[in-house]
């Protein structure tokens, strides 16, 4: 069974796969450890970082794929809820830790 990650802040809440979560967090500069938290002020930093990163630019769909019953969501698509997350937090100046 796929462990979690549970991202939590004044602003809301976001459970995501650790699978998917750790990667996001190393591409922000992140340690990538759980527990740990990121600051209000280093927030926007670590969202620059990451979208600069080549991983998470827009690919288009793999129509190869389509007829598969597996479903290949792209990275930047998992990280676009994490991404809402952060920038709320930061515009209210609140922390968000994960567990």
């Amino acid at each position: 069974m796929p462990t979690i990650v549970q991202f939590e802040s004044r602003t809301g809440n976001l459970i995501m796969f650790k699978e998917h979560a750790i990667p996001l967090l190393k591409l922000m500069g992140l340690s990538g450890e759980i527990p740990s938290a990121i600051l209000p002020k280093d927030i926007l930093d670590a969202l620059r970082r990451a979208r600069a990163h080549p991983s998470l630019s827009q690919s288009p769909p793999n129509k190869e794929n389509s007829h598969n019953a597996e479903i290949n969501i792209s990275l930047n698509t998992r990280a676009k809820p994490l991404f809402d997350l952060l920038e709320r937090a930061e515009a209210r100046n609140c922390e968000v830790m994960w567990r």
